[in-house]
């Protein structure tokens, strides 16, 4: 191998006659080209192995001792499929070997006969190189902008309020997808003295990079005024919270940006029962607060009226007050969704002209609502929800959307149902209060340890394996646990990565199941404990959302696992 000069551009040279190299590669130096040059194509392959990224640009010969120019070019396309290649030859294309048709069969590929001098070659060397220059900095600076986007929205995510949570007295859980990469949707939930919560949904005008600013400053704005007034819970109502965000609006966005959003108030039930569940809410332009029965599969008329409010932002005079506000009682077992106009926009195609019927998403609502209020879990509602439209077909999502499905807390008789914070410190916690609710209706005690020992070691696998450092600060994972014949069946929902936490494929006994096992760590994926205690495995995606059910023996059985 020979070297010539230290350039930005450097062009590998391959030809088994030494003085065709050093002609060559004299030329490449006069024209401000580097070049390295090689007798062999063994040795342009190991150069090219750990160095391709270095060359802009290769001239081989065709006809050379060890092998021909297209077999060397077949093994570097296996190495950079789009790097310029120059067949230098002597041979003539009117003989019929037909070598110019080989030539010319990959589109980076340029034919040059020796004949011509190295003057042509430089000409079509510098056009050729200069593209590929120009396409180099474009991917790379896309890229850049991709790597940009995907911190943005790690820390647009880390700014939102967790996706759910399983309160004592409330609950509530979301969906949220951006558009593209980030989101001009917020969604929060901010907890207020009694025991209530304050849940805002907003929609920022537009979507991408600039919206999603706006979000972050609306978010930052919000939690600061709530924050400022807790003291006095009074100074809390929707119609405050949404004159406080119009300000704020007018004095840093005015003409340039406006949100639709819905603020409401959820006040649970009283623990004693006294005090109905009361929700006051207003709506700015978004879509209406919808509240269902699940059971009886019925939309409650709780705004007859039509209150509500311009958006926020839009109008200067515009001011909020009671009268736009609506208050209602609900009795138990009601849930009320909250959307951004997103939602609505779903469609068959990209350019929105074969929308998702209303009626089709009523009937869609009232099957995953009514599955779930049965099973005892809400959790992965809003999920299964969106996989079921996609499931019919509408699959184009023109907007950011955001789902939030809230209300007071009720539990099912023998359903136990949690959320919990992806943090080393609380798994002990969680797997130990699921314990003591099992000890509590009078489980037995080794069915109660060994449902301990699984979720801990599924929660340790998650926090592990799911997530990277950014996503784990601020995600949840909700549990959810009952009796489903001879089996305890424990289900987690995690939104880390797609690939299972644990091997349920066929052959979970193999020698490659073991392979795998043997890379992980101490809390690791397969683990072979939670096998052991498990008499099946089964797991679903539902969009962004993993689904692992294991079933644990009620009785003391030594059974392998079972996969599905």
């Amino acid at each position: 191998m020979t070297q010539h000069g230290k350039y930005e551009t450097k062009i590998l040279v391959l030809d088994d006659e030494r003085l065709i190299r050093l002609a060559v590669c004299a030329r490449l130096k006069s024209a401000g080209y580097g070049s390295v040059s090689v007798g062999t194509v063994q040795e342009a392959v190991s150069i090219l192995k750990v160095h391709h990224r270095s060359f802009s640009a290769i001239i081989s010969d065709i006809m050379m001792g060890d092998m021909d120019g297209f077999v060397f070019r077949d093994i570097v396309r296996g190495i950079d499929e789009s790097i310029p290649f120059f067949f230098m030859t002597a041979l003539d294309p009117e003989e019929g070997s037909g070598f110019l048709k080989k030539i010319l069969v990959d589109p980076m590929s340029y034919y040059l006969p020796k004949s011509a001098g190295t003057d042509v070659l430089m000409k079509r060397l510098q056009r050729v190189v200069g593209a590929r220059r120009i396409q180099h900095f474009v991917e790379n600076q896309v890229q850049e902008q991709k790597k940009s986007l995907a911190l943005a929205a790690h820390v647009q995510r880390s700014m939102l309020s967790p996706r759910a949570q399983i309160g004592t007295r409330g609950f509530y859980v979301t969906w949220w997808r951006p558009h593209e990469s980030v989101s001009g949707d917020l969604y929060e939930a901010i907890s207020l003295p009694g025991g209530k919560m304050l849940f805002v949904l907003g929609d920022i005008q537009g979507h991408g990079t600039n919206a999603a600013l706006v979000m972050m400053a609306v978010q930052a704005f919000l939690r600061q005024m709530v924050e400022a007034n807790l003291r006095d819970a009074r100074s809390i109502t929707p119609e405050i919270v949404a004159n406080g965000l119009h300000a704020f609006f007018r004095t840093n966005f005015a003409e340039v940006s406006y949100m639709t959003a819905l603020i409401c108030i959820h006040s649970p039930p009283s623990p004693d029962g006294a005090e109905p569940e009361e929700v006051s809410y207003i709506t700015c332009g978004a879509p209406d607060l919808v509240v269902i029965d699940p059971v009886a599969q019925y939309i409650v008329p709780v705004n007859p009226d039509r209150r509500g409010g311009l958006p926020i932002g839009m109008i200067p005079d515009t001011e909020y007050s009671t009268a736009d506000t609506v208050v209602f009682k609900l009795p138990r077992g009601m849930v009320c969704a909250a959307v951004t106009d997103g939602l609505l926009d779903i469609s068959r195609d990209g350019e929105g002209s074969e929308k998702i019927p209303r009626d089709l998403l009523k009937r869609l609502g009232f099957e995953v609502l009514g599955d779930a209020c049965a099973l005892g879990s809400l959790v992965a509602a809003p999920y299964k929800f969106a996989k079921a439209c996609v499931e019919f077909g509408y699959n184009k999502f023109n907007d950011d959307v955001t789902v939030m499905l809230f209300g007071a807390r009720w539990c099912l008789d023998g359903v136990y149902e949690a959320t919990t914070p992806l943090s080393p410190a609380l798994v002990d916690a969680a797997a130990r209060d699921m314990a003591a609710w099992c000890a509590a209706r009078g489980w037995a005690d080794e069915l109660s340890g060994r449902l301990q020992l699984v979720l801990g070691e599924v929660l340790m696998n998650v926090y592990d394996h799911g997530f990277d450092d950014l996503q784990r600060s601020k995600d949840v994972v909700g549990v959810r646990l009952r009796r489903a014949g001879d089996n305890a069946e424990l289900t987690v929902w995690d939104c880390g990565r797609p690939a299972p936490s644990m091997k349920v494929a066929a052959g979970v006994t193999s020698t490659a199941f073991e392979i795998v096992n043997k890379g992980m760590s101490d809390h690791g994926r397969g683990r072979l404990m939670v096998r052991q205690l498990c008499s099946g495995i089964q797991r679903q995606r539902f969009g962004a959302l993993n689904e692992t059910v294991f079933y644990i023996p009620w009785n003391n059985a030594e059974e392998g696992v079972q996969t599905a």
